[in-house]
C-alpha cells in the first residue's frame, strides 16, 4: 500500500437527465456506466459520492433535472464511503485500501490502514469513524480518517456493514467462522468491542448491514444461506434478535432519523425495496422500477433518499420511495416546506435553524413545531410550536447546560416532518 498516492481527477464530466419513466416513486438517474456500485452516501441530496468499481462524485445545481458526473480513477474495488462534511470523504476497498479527499473529491490521498484484508464497510459521526472488513478486521480514527488504528483482526469471516450513532457508539454486523450472523458493539469510538453471534431464527447466515436507531433497537439486513433474505431486529442492544424473512437476499439497510424511529428502508436481490412504517414489524415491497441487484440504500430524511447497485444504477425517490399523487403539474413547487441544516455545526454552544413554509399552506397545516431531541430520541426542547404564516424563519438553539453530543431537530406540520442532525462538540 502507498502511504501518499494523489489520485487525479479524471478531466471527463458530463450532463446526465434523470429519467422518471416506468416507476412512480423511484426514478432512475442513468450514469452512463455499467460498472456496480456498491455503496451511496452524502449529506446533500444534490452532492452525491458513489463507489464500487468506479469512484464517482454526481452533483445537480438545478433540483434534480440534471446531474453532473466526475469519475476518479481507482484501481481496486471500493465497497463503502462516507461523506463526513463538504470537503472530507473517506472511501474504503480491497486490499486494506483507504482513500480519502480534504477537497471535496478534487484529489484522493492513500491512507495506510495497516492491514491487506479488504475493507467493507465504513462509518463516521463527526471525526470519530469505525471500519469493518474481511477476517473480522476492525479499525477505528478519531481525526476523521487520517490515521486509523487496528481494534483487532485475524479471525475467519468479517463485517459488511458498519454504523456509528454516536462519536462513541458504534456497531458492525456480519459473519463468524461457524456461519453465524457477528454482532459487535464499542461504547468507546472503536477502541474495544463486544459481540453477540446469533441465527436468523435457526437459520444460518451472514448479515450484510445494521442501522441503530437508539442505544437499544437496531436492524441487520441478512443473505440466509439458504438463499433468502432476512431482517433481524433487535430491542435489547443486541443480545437478542427477531427475524423477518424475504424471498431474495437483502444486501443493505438503513433507518432516517425521526423522533419516532419508525420508518425505515432495506434493499438487495432482484430490485427488492422494502419499507416499514412501525419499526420493522412489518414491512412492504415498493415499486423500484428494476430486476438489477441493489447494494446498498441511504436516505438524507424520511422523503429523499438514493439506492445504487449493479450495472451502474442509480435509483431516487423524494417522496419515500411513494407514487406521486398529483401529476397535474409535473414541475416542482417554487415554494415548499423546507428544513436546513443547522450552522455552524459542529456548534459551541449556540446554533442557527432556518425553515421554510409554504405560501400554499393548508389551515390544518400552519401549526408549526421545531423540537430538539437527544440521542436516545427524547425530546429536550421545543423551540417552535404555534401557528405560523408562509415564510422563511431563523431561529437559534441555545445549547448551553447541555452535554457535548449528537442531537436531532425535527420540524413538523401537517402531514410534513423532516429530521436533521446536529453535533454539539465543547
Amino acid at each position: 500500500m502507498k502511504n501518499l498516492l494523489l489520485i487525479i481527477i479524471l478531466h471527463s464530466s458530463f450532463l446526465i437527465l434523470n429519467c422518471f419513466a416506468q416507476q412512480p416513486g423511484w426514478q432512475i438517474i442513468p450514469a452512463a456506466t455499467a460498472s456496480e456500485f456498491n455503496s451511496i452516501h452524502y449529506l446533500d441530496k444534490f452532492d452525491l459520492y458513489i463507489c464500487g468499481e468506479v469512484l464517482l462524485n454526481i452533483k445537480s445545481t438545478d433540483g434534480g433535472l440534471t446531474w453532473q458526473v466526475t469519475s476518479f480513477p481507482t484501481t481496486v474495488t471500493l465497497n463503502d464511503i462516507a461523506v463526513i462534511d463538504q470537503n472530507i470523504v473517506v472511501t474504503v476497498g480491497d486490499g486494506g485500501t483507504i482513500l480519502r479527499t480534504t477537497d471535496g473529491g478534487n484529489s484522493w490521498v492513500a491512507i495506510n490502514s495497516g492491514v491487506t484484508d479488504d475493507l467493507l464497510s465504513v462509518s463516521f459521526v463527526d471525526s470519530f469513524g469505525i471500519c469493518g472488513g474481511r477476517y473480522q478486521t476492525i479499525l477505528h480514527t478519531s481525526n476523521s480518517g487520517a490515521s486509523w488504528n487496528i481494534a483487532q483482526s485475524g479471525f475467519w469471516g468479517g463485517f459488511l456493514g458498519a454504523s456509528m450513532l454516536s462519536p462513541q457508539i458504534g456497531f458492525v454486523a456480519g459473519e463468524n467462522s461457524i456461519f453465524q450472523p457477528l454482532f459487535g458493539q464499542t461504547t468507546d469510538s472503536g477502541q474495544n468491542w463486544d459481540f453477540t453471534a446469533f441465527y436468523l431464527n435457526n437459520n444460518e447466515g451472514r448479515a450484510t448491514g445494521v442501522d441503530f436507531t437508539d442505544m437499544f433497537v437496531g436492524y441487520a439486513s441478512a443473505r440466509v444461506w439458504d438463499g433468502r433474505g432476512a431482517i433481524a431486529k433487535t430491542t435489547n442492544s443486541g443480545s437478542n434478535w427477531v427475524t423477518t424473512f424475504f424471498t431474495k437476499p437483502l444486501w443493505g439497510i438503513d433507518f432516517p432519523i425521526s423522533s419516532a424511529s419508525l420508518i425505515g428502508y432495506a434493499a438487495g436481490d432482484s430490485g427488492k425495496i422494502f419499507k416499514t412504517y412501525n419499526a420493522g414489524d412489518s414491512w412492504q415491497q415498493q415499486q423500484s422500477g428494476t430486476t438489477s441487484k441493489l447494494n446498498k440504500v441511504y436516505f438524507i430524511d424520511l422523503d429523499n433518499g438514493f439506492a445504487v447497485g449493479e450495472n451502474g444504477l442509480i435509483l431516487r425517490t423524494t417522496t419515500g420511495g411513494e407514487p406521486a399523487t398529483n401529476f397535474e403539474n409535473s414541475n416542482p413547487a417554487p415554494f415548499t416546506f423546507e428544513l436546513l441544516q443547522n450552522y455552524p455545526n459542529p456548534f459551541n454552544p449556540t446554533t442557527k435553524i432556518k425553515f421554510s413554509i409554504p405560501s400554499n399552506v393548508k389551515s390544518q397545516e400552519s401549526k408549526i413545531t421545531l423540537k430538539i431531541f437527544n440521542i436516545l430520541g427524547i425530546e429536550i426542547n421545543a423551540l417552535v410550536d404555534q401557528e405560523m404564516s408562509p415564510g422563511e424563519y431563523e431561529v437559534e438553539f441555545d445549547a448551553s447546560g447541555f452535554p457535548s453530543g449528537v442531537y436531532f431537530y425535527r420540524l413538523t406540520s401537517g402531514s410534513y416532518s423532516s429530521t436533521k442532525k446536529m453535533i454539539l462538540m465543547r
